[in-house]
């Protein structure tokens, strides 16, 4: 007998079965067809719009992986992708993050796009979710991995002024904290100058650091705004324009 063109015909029978919609005739022939052709005949499958049997019918674990989302069997994209190693799985967690968010299961994007490491999606899920404690650790984590912009504005988002002030200084930002403490966190203006003074210090401009005013040697230098801006940090602000600003202060905590 010749194997290769029984092999042939039975594939050129299943085709043509599927082709002319008799469905019971290619699931007979079906178990027949040699393994090794069982990819290929999944394609044509998924050429034939036939997606649900050809997730069924294909071998290959990328091309089953495609199908699943394509047909937003979830379930079944996320056992491949704990089956595969880190590396790929990456990328195949972002893809399930994706469609995830698509077909409105949240809870799955955010495992998808925690294991992806996709920091700046999950940042945008966890603030429409309003999840405060998941965006204090996505701050964490972004730290620790050196994202250190993506935690400013994590912490920044969450209104956790001082952290992001804490932040810029261990990040060797002491000017732009500086700047950020004046408008929002004007308590913390004081240690961040010193800090700011030392820094130069250390590099040996004494000079420099002479003309960075401080609160307590140039108060007059503060006298715009300064005592205002501390009274409404501290939730202490008396008159209308006082109390706006007050609003501010607390939206940036609470937001």
């Amino acid at each position: 007998m010749d194997l290769g063109h029984s092999l042939s015909s039975s594939i050129v029978e299943y085709q043509t079965a599927v082709l002319h919609g008799d469905m019971d005739s290619a699931a007979e022939i079906l178990p027949t067809l040699p393994e090794e052709q069982l990819n290929k005949v999944a394609l044509f499958l998924e050429g034939r719009d036939l997606k649900e049997l050809a997730l069924q019918v294909t071998t290959d674990p990328d091309h089953k992986f495609d199908l699943s989302l394509q047909l937003n069997d979830l379930d079944t994209a996320v056992r491949i992708a704990r089956s595969v190693s880190e590396p790929e799985s990456e990328t195949k967690w972002k893809a399930i993050g994706d469609r995830a968010l698509m077909v409105w299961r949240f809870d799955l994007a955010r495992e998808a796009f925690e294991k992806a490491g996709d920091l700046s999606t999950l940042m945008l899920l966890l603030l429409s979710m309003g999840d405060r404690e998941g965006l204090h650790k996505l701050a964490a984590t972004a730290e620790e991995k050196g994202a250190e912009n993506l935690a400013f504005a994590t912490l920044f988002q969450l209104g956790e002024a001082k952290l992001c002030v804490d932040l810029l200084l261990k990040t060797n930002r002491a000017p732009e904290a500086a700047l950020f403490a004046r408008t929002y966190a004007p308590s913390e203006v004081p240690n961040v100058v010193d800090v700011w003074r030392d820094e130069l210090r250390t590099k040996n401009q004494g000079k420099i650091a002479g003309s960075v005013v401080h609160p307590s040697e140039h108060a007059e230098l503060f006298e715009e705004g300064w005592e205002e801006a501390l009274a409404c940090e501290a939730g202490l602000c008396t008159n209308s324009r006082d109390v706006a600003k007050q609003t501010s202060f607390a939206v940036n905590r609470t937001t």
